[in-house]
């Protein structure tokens, strides 16, 4: 195994809990480069049991929208488990949390009867392609408050959920049917999967609309081949249905990865209305080819009544170098069935999303993609100029599936969680005593008050201030002073002077004492923490060090080997 120097001080980093610094907008070439491993991770001494990844901001603008929250869902093989995350303007954490050990998918803030509630789906991804779960919604404590169904029995896919005005839900659903499959080439009944839209009212669970893409698409349509599917157990996905959008005319927008186009679905009949791209394209390309060669497609979306976004993969697993993968905005014309393209937004570093991917068009006019199995995410200006460009990921491993995200996307959002602040006592990088807290999914802290005491059970009144910073980041931190009483805790302040909530009390002196005892067990003798890593380094650089002496010994052995060679008697003297 390849250990560089910098992946080694970030292991004794992690090991010796140095403290994260505030994203910057700086590019890290050994991020990108497997320095940090494939995942990299931001490590909170207050928090260590996060997974929270690292960022690496190859570029940036403050025309960038900053005043909303990104939001993903790290998962992969190099990760711990998934995650539901969201990270503020500076790359810095605002919640993380995994959900019951399943996959997470596509987390966003929706409105339901007036309130904000985060949903993302939770589920098996195993299945063929896409997922076989449920959507949950949490409230603005973080607190569970619905687990939505698909309807008629069937399982929620991952791909998309999406709430209406009208409180109703709409849902991706796939469910395997029997089909004859002499139209690509095999003469039997096969399993196929098909793909359903679903509109669900989220009081009831009942299904107010359903559409079926077998009803209207024939499998000869697909650009997918049935290979070894069709057969047994093996269902094959002909559609791959991955975006659904209900107009204000109450029509359905739905977008199939292998048919390479999109489907207007009439909301009252289920008619095909029209079809854009593909093998059954009914528009004119007014832009060369442009406008209608999108392929392997996600996340089509009307923004305004003429005009559709998508996120172009243009490349799948299969055909991974076919083209580059773009956001494109086009303006449709349906009198005069003509299309053309407004904008393409293509990724200065020309990745290839052989899978998922999102489109968002912001409030002030940015474009948002994020590149799904390769871990980017990367705004533009309206007419496609780069404007920040980011990686939770190294791009030496895009591609690899090691750390990915669905979808990103950029929300407003404001939580209170019932939880209390986390908290600890370690040592600063300036090998002083510090008092860390952080809060996980608090946005609304302004200000943390270090409050000192000499009983953990002391009346609120005899906890005294002994300092107060403006909260700066996830984690936040207070150099401990010998003066100080021996318990400690943490109160977090509204930026209109309320009280939001209260850190256990930490006991200073038993933090201290511990970590003596247990470094003296660990090593053999006597330090302080803060020189544990110095001396991993020192250690590790004498190791280095007898390795170079016993190889120059070698190489020395070597050039003074005898240059001529006598003959041995073979036979006995």
């Amino acid at each position: 195994m390849r250990l560089s120097w910098a992946s080694f001080l970030v292991a004794v980093g992690a090991a010796n809990g140095i403290p994260s610094k505030p994203s910057d907008s700086s590019y890290d070439f050994g991020f990108e480069h497997n320095a940090y491993g494939s995942h990299p991770l931001t490590v909170f001494k207050s928090a260590a049991e996060l997974e929270v990844p690292k960022l690496n901001k190859l570029q940036y603008s403050k025309a960038c929208e900053s005043s909303l929250y990104t939001l993903l869902t790290p998962r992969g093989g190099a990760t711990h488990e998934p995650q539901a995350t969201i990270l503020d303007g500076n790359g810095d954490l605002i919640w993380t949390s995994s959900w019951r050990g399943q996959q997470l998918y596509n987390l966003m803030v929706q409105e339901y009867k007036g309130e904000k509630y985060l949903t993302f789906w939770a589920g098996d991804d195993t299945v063929g392609g896409h997922g076989a779960g449920t959507i949950i919604m949490l409230d603005k404590t973080y607190t569970w408050f619905k687990e939505v169904r698909a309807a008629n029995g069937l399982d929620a896919d991952l791909h998309d959920f999406r709430i209406t005005k009208n409180g109703t839900a709409l849902i991706t659903v796939y469910e395997i049917v029997q089909r004859d499959l002499s139209e690509v080439g095999k003469n039997h009944i096969g399993p196929v999967w098909d793909c359903l839209i679903q509109e669900v009212d989220l009081e009831t669970g009942l299904a107010v609309f359903q559409w079926r893409a077998l009803d209207h698409w024939n499998l000869a349509d697909s650009f997918r081949e049935i290979g070894d599917d069709g057969e047994g157990d093996r269902a094959y996905d002909f559609f791959h249905m991955n975006s659904i959008d209900k107009d204000s005319r109450g029509n359905y927008l739905t977008s199939s990865r292998y048919m390479h186009s999109l489907t207007y679905v009439n909301g009252t009949t289920g008619e095909v209305i029209w079809i854009l791209g593909g093998k059954k394209n009914m528009f004119r390309d007014l832009s060369n080819g442009t406008a209608t060669n999108f392929a392997y497609q996600h996340d089509a979306r009307w923004s305004g009544n003429d005009t559709i976004t998508i996120f172009d993969n243009g490349v799948d697993d299969v055909h991974r170098d076919i083209a580059d993968t773009r956001g494109l905005k086009l303006k449709i014309d349906e009198k005069a069935m003509t299309v053309s393209v407004v904008a393409e937004y293509f990724n200065p570093h020309k990745i290839h999303g052989i899978s998922q991917g999102s489109f968002q068009t912001l409030s002030n006019g940015n474009v948002l993609l994020g590149y799904g199995n390769s871990a980017a995410f990367t705004e533009f200006t309206s007419n496609g100029d780069v404007l920040c460009d980011t990686h939770f990921g190294p791009e030496s491993r895009f591609g690899t599936a090691e750390v990915q995200s669905y979808r990103v996307y950029k929300y407003e959002w404001h939580g209170w969680p019932t939880t209390t602040p986390s908290s600890a006592i370690r040592r600063n990088s300036s090998r002083n005593w510090s008092f860390y807290v952080s809060w996980n999914g608090a946005t609304e802290v302004s200000k943390w008050v270090l409050q000192g005491a000499n009983s953990p059970n002391a009346t609120n009144e005899s906890w005294k201030e002994l300092n107060r910073t403006n909260r700066v980041g996830f984690e936040t931190g207070f150099e401990i002073f010998k003066t100080y009483p021996r318990y400690l805790r943490a109160v977090a302040v509204h930026s209109k002077g309320h009280m939001l909530g209260i850190s256990e009390p930490q006991d200073k002196q038993a933090v201290q004492g511990q970590v003596s005892i247990d470094l003296i067990y660990s090593y053999g003798f006597d330090f302080m923490d803060y020189d544990a890593w110095t001396i991993q380094i020192a250690m590790s650089g004498a190791g280095v060090l007898i390795v170079g002496v016993l190889l120059r010994i070698g190489f020395v052995a070597w050039k003074n080997r005898p240059k001529a060679y006598r003959q041995l008697p073979t036979t006995e003297n």
